[in-house]
Order: structure tokens, then C-alpha cells, then sequence
């Protein structure tokens, strides 16, 4: 899948130095730059087409959530995640409404930041796609996935499900070159996920040498 073009919305430049370097060290995302203020924040998303925001309520001369509110008035098909020390009930209801994908209350901790990417991440792999499928919904609805397996991390199985959604099918070797994983580490996450019914692997006999199982979303 194709990065995920996202625009930093914050007037903490230290902040948004750190989110960065966060949506860095994720992967996956392709940071378009910072906006300070409002007014930029409008500019640079009519300009450069973001797919994700990452916003802060409270900004220098306006609210983050008016430009979430203007963009989805005017039909703007992309995510945003709150990122804002902003934790009033309508923050967040006028956040939901407008469809955000979370909303993160500074201080946030690392963990709980990738947490909100690995949602983006899925999202924007179902928008991509000209369908999707119930399994599909029923996750994105639940809201938090099912637990992992023992032994097994839930934020990488995040990460296996969510390339599975983008589509075509993977051996262990190829997903786990993909995602920075070893082959039998990737080759565990993605048994569980067929076990669990989430995938269905398949023997590849078209490869040289000993067939290799290929995985695919079901």
C-alpha cells in the first residue's frame, strides 16, 4: 500500500517534531508538513490533498475541529486523528460526529499513539478498496480489535490484518520483508489470523523448491 499522506496540525513545533519522528519510526506514512495555524492548515490541505490529519483543537487563531468540519462539508473523503489536550465532552462528540478516527489527550504516550495509526492504517486500507466486506465493518465499527493469541503482540497482528486488507496474497517471507518482521514471526501472526477464520492460506505450487503457503483475506 501506498503511504499515507499526512498533514501535522500543531502549533508545538516540538510536538509536532515528535509526531514525526513517531509516523516515522510506524511506517507507512508520508509526512506533508506542518501547519502552525488555521489559515495554513486550510492552505496546505487545499493544496496538497492530505489523507490524514493529525489535529489539535486549540489552535493559535481557531479550533482544529472547525477544519474537520469544514472539510467533511465540502466532501473531503480523509481521516483525521485528534491529538489535543482539549478533553471536554463536545470537543469529543463534535470530533465523533465528524468522523474522526481517535481522539489522543496529551500527554500521550507512545503505545497509545501507534494504537491511533494502526486505526488510520486500517481505514484507509478499506478506502482505497471499491468494496469491502462484513468482517471488514464489523471491525472497523467494534472499534478495538480482538485479543491476540498468548505470546502474540495485539499492535503487530494490527499490522498483519491491516496488509491483508489492502489486498493480494502473501507468503510469511514476503509479508514479513514488508513489515520488518522475520519470516517465522510474520508466518505465526498470519496462523492466527487464518485460524481465527480472518484469512485463508493457500499452497503455492508455482515455486521453486518446497511449496509455500500464501495468505489472503477472507
Amino acid at each position: 500500500m501506498n503511504p499515507i499522506r499526512t498533514l501535522i496540525v500543531e502549533d508545538d513545533l516540538q510536538i509536532a517534531a515528535l509526531h514525526r519522528r513517531l509516523l516515522t519510526e510506524a511506517g507507512g506514512f508520508e509526512v506533508l508538513g506542518y501547519a502552525e495555524t488555521l489559515r495554513v492548515a486550510r492552505a496546505m490541505t487545499a493544496t496538497l490533498s492530505p489523507e490524514l490529519l493529525l489535529l489539535d483543537v486549540q489552535l493559535p487563531d481557531g479550533r482544529g475541529l472547525d477544519l474537520l468540519r469544514e472539510l467533511r462539508a465540502g466532501g473531503a473523503r480523509l481521516d483525521a486523528i485528534l491529538v489535543t489536550a482539549a478533553s471536554d465532552t463536545a470537543s469529543v462528540q463534535d470530533a465523533l460526529a465528524h468522523g474522526a478516527a481517535d481522539y489522543l489527550v496529551k500527554p500521550v504516550t507512545p503505545a497509545r499513539f501507534r494504537q491511533g495509526l494502526e486505526r488510520a492504517r486500517e481505514r484507509a486500507a478499506l478506502w482505497r478498496r471499491e468494496d469491502v466486506r462484513q468482517n471488514d465493518l464489523d471491525a472497523l465499527f467494534r472499534g478495538s480489535p480482538e485479543s491476540a493469541a498468548p505470546g502474540l503482540d495485539p499492535g503487530t497482528l494490527q499490522r498483519v490484518r491491516a496488509a491483508l486488507r489492502a489486498g493480494g496474497s502473501h507468503t510469511a517471507a514476503e509479508l514479513g520483508a514488508d513489515l520488518g518482521l522475520s519470516r517465522v514471526t510474520a508466518w505465526r501472526y498470519l496462523e492466527q489470523l487464518a485460524q481465527s477464520g480472518e484469512a485463508i492460506a493457500e499452497t503455492d505450487t508455482g515455486t521453486v523448491g518446497r511449496p509455500a503457503k500464501r495468505y489472503r483475506r477472507v
